[in-house]
């Protein structure tokens, strides 16, 4: 059970907390990266794409990094091969109608997108990520339109509540991969646009972790202090709590519990701030502010996860998943950033110009 903030008039559709509060966050995050941009000479175009790609491959590689993480959960009892049965293409399920169909929307969408730019070689790199895309897209067409057409034959409890189970670090790397391919692809600078970018995914962030506490989802420890905060009885911390002992027989609400979502809705939002002062202010070359971005949040990552409760397997002995990931997003990051500092400012483009303009000649 979700919570639900209100249904859509005449349709009666449900419109979910999580789901709800990603969307304010997006929305908001594209408006600013529209200004911004255009402060940068950015098409507004251009951020909307990158914004949509990354919103899209960010829920994707969220969902996969849960499944792949909590694979155990997805396993029916006394048959565990069937609940990952939709995605073993080799049992011949497949439709040859579906790569029709699927397979060529990144040539549709790409030449949508690109129409007004220059044509490129036919040998150009973009072409070769197109044709990968391609293939890909085929093969989930085949297999999509199959199960589509055979839906009693599978086993479909791995989407089971879709509206949650996601891993915020899964997202984050597959959204700001797919953005910076499509950014080189359309001939921007990686680092120009990852750099704008940066304060606008910790706000994005903020909101969604506002979700993620009306969800009821990511909660902190057992806590009684006065910002604790109690879960009622169809949520995800009243259940574990219960399943664990921890309440008494006939409660109504959970455990008080550290709000570790809200503390993350204002750590983002201090590195919003932050990040967006750097970037103005104290920037020298390329690529420094979205590191910055990498290091703040593995270090606050690593931190939080000591004051979570909710399940989550561990990795390196005693340390979480997440923080197994904050220990290399700071490693690299960090190198990524004394390299980059360091690095000797360009100078701005009229002194270039001027510095490397030869000298009048001298009258006689």
């Amino acid at each position: 059970m979700y919570p639900e903030l209100f249904p859509i008039p005449v349709l009666n559709w449900p419109i979910n907390s999580y789901g709800f509060m990603i969307m304010v966050g997006f929305l908001l995050a594209t408006y600013l990266g529209v200004r911004r941009g255009r402060e940068l000479g950015i098409k507004s175009d251009l951020i909307l794409d990158i914004g949509i790609i990354s919103m899209i491959f960010g829920i994707i590689g969220a969902k996969i990094n849960y499944v792949l993480q909590y694979s155990e959960q997805f396993r029916p009892p006394n048959t565990p091969s069937d609940a990952f049965r939709v995605f073993d293409f080799g049992d011949g399920g497949l439709n040859a109608l579906g790569a029709v169909i699927l397979g060529p929307l990144p040539w549709v969408l790409w030449f949508w997108r690109a129409r007004k730019e220059p044509p490129k070689s036919l040998w150009a790199w973009q072409n070769g990520v197109l044709l990968v895309l391609t293939l890909f897209c085929a093969l989930l067409g085949t297999r999509a339109l199959y199960l589509a057409l055979h839906p009693k034959d599978y086993d479909w409890s791995i989407f089971t509540g879709w509206q949650s189970g996601f891993v915020l670090y899964g997202g984050l790397i597959t959204a700001v991969l797919a953005g910076a391919l499509y950014t080189k692809m359309r001939g921007e600078s990686v680092t120009r646009v990852s750099d704008m970018s940066a304060p606008l995914i910790m706000l994005g962030l903020a909101f969604g972790r506002v979700g993620c506490f009306l969800n009821g989802c990511c909660y902190g420890a057992i806590w009684h202090g006065f910002l604790a905060v109690r879960y009622p009885a169809n949520s995800a911390v009243f259940k574990e709590h219960l399943q664990a002992g921890k309440l008494q027989p006939g409660a109504a609400h959970s455990e008080p519990v550290i709000p570790t979502q809200l503390l993350e809705t204002t750590v983002a939002l201090a590195l919003f701030f932050l990040l967006s002062w750097y970037e103005r202010k104290k920037k020298r070359n390329a690529g420094e502010t979205v590191l910055l971005m990498g290091i703040g949040y593995a270090v606050w990552r690593f931190i939080v996860e000591f004051l979570r409760d909710d399940p989550r397997p561990l990795w390196l002995g005693e340390l979480t998943y997440s923080q197994t990931v904050s220990l290399g997003v700071f490693i690299l990051c960090a190198v990524g950033y004394f390299f980059v500092r360091t690095r000797s400012a360009a100078p701005p483009a009229g002194l270039a110009s001027e510095a490397a303009a030869p000298p009048p000649a001298q009258k006689p």
